[in-house]
């Protein structure tokens, strides 16, 4: 039909569209692989299928869309924007300070219903929505996009049997089935999903696998829908990622930002293959897109070191092997091929499996992000890891505010909460890759289990130059030691991980003591007494929450010591960190900075 051919040339070039103004924001985060690949399936969702009203947002009778997996988010802001839900402006924002478009699509921007990024979690957040609206007898359906790696967490398909169960054929799960994960590799090689069609009909699902790049075909299935009544549907949607961009369609691409890991040539390259229609970028556009200003804050890398330090004790100790999630070292599995193990995105999977290996002898060395693990994985790290004092060292890296712009679900403020109420396990938190070394060794040496927190990325954005922290080379590393860096009688700052820099330069503009609290269980109380005794007041720092972090911890030695001294927490308040920018904007919303910790301890002393 004539009608019919037009809308298919209508969704094209809003699918191109999506994928040329997507891939210009150009933001901190660029999850560019995803972006393109899903940008077909968005355009058909947010200009043909999904019935929404952008000047009545919460109207009830809408049709629901939930982001699952949070990243690819590039398109969907887009498709958002250019429907009316906020001004298009707001897109050269994303990820600036006070802006509502974080790196993962949250529920801070006009449209998206749930924040999401936790992997797994969208499905039930559909089947909770379908079920309120069948109890309030409203219309509207459910329309669910997901990774295909992101399959592989349990949630995904426990939500799945409830969604069968109670028969929700206003549920629509699209699965945008790219072929490959956060890690770059393919889902098949890191854990396989296939036969995915026969799994989600084995789970209660009516299923359709069609090409997710075929206009024609995604509207057909959503027109189809349901594709049995009674029945929640599932549409695989084979994809490419990085579709449209011939330098990203190897697959190997999940973030990064032109002009920073990419090359500033490349911007307009891909632009050129994108085409042009309606939209075109000016040479002064483009040039401030690739500007690059901001200073980029290094956060001690441990990437290099654990990689060689796993080598270096598997070939010594046949019992060493390594557990990830989605996070394999590479170098490692080409040795030891036969102690490499990837449960794929399963952070509970992950804990519990380490705990068998330990049972049989073996030293597992498990590789995770502190956003998700203990979060994530909680009721196993306690009911079976530390409870049977399993011998496995933990690697949790991504630690406080450095994923600073993806938002809250990427941002760690629990953990150290969470890790110190668990019997029978060590947590330590060393600086820098060198004193990650030392603490990896002890870790090792030590027999139970053990948490190392260490920071993620070569960098994180940030405009403040925050100056060096010299530290001592001797003396090692210890369980039960701190490291003392500074001594001062006015006031010692007690503090661990990324905020000792930004500490330190508080500490030394107040001439104030510098305690790196290095050993965070056990701790070590007799600096925090020394400490006391030689200053007027203890302040501690951290990008944890202020309840039940390192500051509650010094608080209960000053409390069952009886210690007479001025003292004050500085952490995340009880809240979420929603306005995000890059690292030092973010701290800045909380004072957690250099001249926020500075002010913090001259007001505590002058009281």
């Amino acid at each position: 039909m004539k009608r019919d051919r037009q809308l298919i040339e209508h969704l094209t070039e809003r699918a191109r569209y999506l994928r040329r103004r997507g891939l210009a924001i150009n933001g901190r985060t660029l999850h560019a692989g995803a972006a393109l690949s899903s940008a077909d399936i968005i355009a058909v969702l947010f200009y043909h299928a999904l019935r929404i009203d952008p000047q009545h947002p919460a109207w009830e009778d809408r049709d629901i869309f939930i982001n699952s997996r949070g990243h690819g988010a590039e398109p969907i802001f887009v498709a958002l924007a250019d429907r009316g839900f906020f001004p298009k402006a707001d897109l050269d924002q994303m990820e600036e300070a006070g802006c509502h478009l974080h790196g993962l699509t949250a529920a801070t921007t006009p449209g998206i219903e749930f924040s999401c990024g936790s992997l797994g979690q969208g499905l039930s957040l559909g089947v909770g929505t379908a079920l309120g609206k069948r109890a309030r007898r409203l219309p509207g359906r459910v329309f669910v996009v997901a990774g295909d790696g992101e399959c592989q967490e349990g949630s995904v398909w426990e939500a799945a049997m409830t969604a069968s169960h109670y028969r929700l054929d206003t549920v629509t799960l699209i699965v945008d089935r790219n072929g490959y994960q956060s890690s770059d590799r393919d889902t098949e090689t890191v854990m396989e999903l296939e036969p995915l069609e026969d799994k989600f009909r084995a789970f209660g699902f009516a299923v359709r696998r069609i090409n997710g790049h075929d206009i024609a075909a995604l509207v057909d299935a959503m027109e189809a829908l349901p594709f049995e009544p009674g029945k929640p549907s599932a549409i695989i949607a084979d994809t490419i990622k990085g579709k449209g961009v011939s330098f990203f369609e190897s697959g190997h691409v999940h973030c990064g930002r032109f002009g920073r890991d990419l090359s500033p040539e490349l911007f307009e390259r891909a632009l050129r293959e994108l085409g042009g229609g309606e939209l075109q970028f000016s040479p002064e556009f483009i040039e401030q897109r690739l500007a690059g200003a901001r200073k980029e804050v290094k956060l001690g890398y441990t990437g290099i070191p654990l990689s060689n330090l796993l080598i270096e004790y598997a070939t010594q100790d046949p019992r060493v092997c390594y557990v990830g999630v989605d996070t394999m070292e590479v170098p490692f599995q080409k040795q030891f091929p036969d102690r490499a193990f990837d449960v794929g995105i399963a952070e509970q999977d992950e804990l519990t499996v380490a705990t068998g290996l330990a049972k049989m002898g073996m030293l597992p060395v498990v590789q995770a992000w502190s956003p998700f693990t203990p979060i994530r994985n909680f009721d196993q790290l306690r009911t079976s890891l530390t409870r049977h004092n399993a011998n496995v060292k933990i690697i949790s890296t991504a630690l406080g505010l450095a994923n600073c712009s993806h938002g809250a679900s990427h941002h760690d403020m629990e953990s150290l909460a969470l890790f110190r109420v668990v019997p029978n396990l060590v947590v330590l938190a060393p600086f820098d890759a060198r004193q990650f070394a030392q603490a990896f060794r002890v870790a090792m040496a030590h027999v139970g289990p053990v948490v190392i927190l260490g920071p993620p990325e070569i960098y994180a954005p940030g405009n403040e130059g925050l100056p060096a922290v010299p530290r001592p080379d001797a003396g090692g590393f210890r369980i039960g030691q701190s490291e003392w860096l500074r001594h001062g009688r006015g006031a010692t700052l007690i503090t661990f991980g990324a905020p000792l820099r930004y500490a330190w330069a508080a500490a030394t503009q107040l001439s104030a003591g510098l305690i790196n609290m290095c050993s965070l269980k056990p701790l070590d109380e007799a600096a925090i007494i020394q400490a006391a005794t030689e200053s007027r007041a203890l302040v501690t720092v951290e990008e944890q929450n202020a309840i039940g972090g390192l500051g509650s911890a010094v608080a209960e030695v000053i409390a069952e010591r009886g210690l007479r001294v001025k003292f004050k927490r500085l952490g995340i308040p009880d809240q979420f960190v929603e306005d995000v920018g890059d690292y030092t904007e973010t701290r800045a919303t909380i004072n957690l900075t250099a001249a926020g910790v500075a002010r913090a301890v001259t007001e505590l002393l002058r009281a």
